[in-house]
């Protein structure tokens, strides 16, 4: 394979800080699975991992992972963002990873014909991986694959093979994301997957015509949605492929999870109210006015909505929905429905996503 030109990047975000417990078991098996897989099937691919704000005391992903001997017609790159870096975005003393930056800082500098950002916790089922290896990838066409969350047992799987095997066992699939479409009363916009972003993928050229991901906020709430949005008014088809074809997801704890009742409360207000300064506050207080007088608080409380997931699923279940936005937050949806209406340009960020002009630290593992 010419390392110039692979047909398919894979784009994924990592640091070695052992994210919610077990990330970094979590990140080997994804990484050996997409590797194992490529050379199984023959896929051309390049695997790049940003290594965005790697910890001082830690050593770099490339000396700690492991990985085969022989590596097929895979190539896995590191670009490594420094802290200097980092620390120059609005809250980067509290979050680690300004996420739709680091996406974009590996989408811009990928070199395969399609494009695939995905996360560092998930892997292929042997089907997907096959039909990707194919190259009938139409550039015309966004792809999407629906997510299945797998029992965090999957991680005492030996090999590749044992590990899909698991996979396939019902009984280890705690949630499947999968599309249940509804009646919409909004049907001039296109009823869309945007249920789980861990699998966009299309044409490298149109990445570059949409300045990759949109870098509306540092932690990425909303952007998957929007992006296949923008990806659809840019006159790209989506497809979502064949049920076989899934990327499954290891589960592991989330501090999003579980959060109800005072729990919520609490969450809301100390992870966001207390952050504001007093003039933001006062915004904040009266757009929850503003929504409660248009008897619009349900739209409000979707802002929120991973806290209150067990509330919404007793009062109204999902299949009742009538346009699934729920995440996009309050500033995302003000851009969407402006895209939608044609009120402002689909191309979000400026000429400098992803960091053009930066030279970053860069190591490759190859053959």
């Amino acid at each position: 394979m010419s390392l110039e030109k692979p047909y398919l990047s894979i784009i994924m975000i990592a640091r070695n800080d052992d994210y919610q417990a077990g990330g970094f078991e979590r990140l080997q098996m994804c990484v050996s699975s997409f590797v194992e897989q490529a050379k199984q099937y023959n896929l051309k691919m390049e695997l790049i991992i940003v290594e965005w704000n790697p910890p001082e005391s830690k050593p770099f992903l490339k000396d700690v992972l492991s990985f085969p001997e022989d590596l097929g017609n895979s190539v896995v790159r590191f670009i490594v963002v420094p802290f200097s870096i980092h620390k120059t975005y609005k809250s980067s003393e509290k979050i680690n990873i300004i996420y739709p930056v680091a996406i974009n800082v590996g989408v811009r500098r990928s070199r395969g014909e399609f494009v695939l950002t995905t996360n560092s916790d998930v892997f292929l089922s042997g089907e997907l991986t096959h039909f990707l290896s194919q190259e009938k990838l139409d550039r015309k066409c966004f792809y999407r694959a629906f997510r299945y969350d797998i029992n965090r047992n999957v991680l005492k799987c030996v090999s590749v093979k044992e590990q899909l095997n698991f996979c396939k066992d019902d009984k280890n699939i705690i949630k499947a994301f999968v599309k249940t479409s509804v009646a919409s009363n909004r049907p001039e916009y296109p009823d869309l997957y945007i249920d789980s972003g861990d699998f966009i993928l299309f044409s490298k050229e149109y990445w570059e015509k949409l300045h990759g991901y949109p870098e509306i906020n540092n932690l990425n709430m909303g952007a998957d949605p929007l992006l296949c949005y923008m990806a659809y008014l840019a006159g790209l088809k989506e497809k979502i492929l064949e049920a076989k074809m899934r990327l499954y997801h290891i589960d592991h704890d989330s501090r999003w999870r579980h959060l109800s009742g005072d729990k919520a409360v609490d969450f809301l207000r100390n992870k966001v109210y207390n952050r504001f300064d007093k003039d933001s506050r006062i915004k904040f207080l009266m757009r929850l006015v503003n929504m409660i007088k248009n008897k619009n608080l349900f739209f409000f409380i979707t802002n929120f909505y991973y806290p209150f997931v067990p509330f919404f699923q007793k009062i109204n279940p999902r299949k009742n929905w009538d346009f699934d936005i729920k995440y996009l937050l309050f500033k995302q949806s003000k851009i969407f429905f402006g895209m939608m209406e044609g009120k402002r340009p689909y191309v979000y960020n400026d000429e400098n996503w992803g960091l053009p002009k930066e030279n970053f630290k860069e190591f490759t593992i190859k053959n």
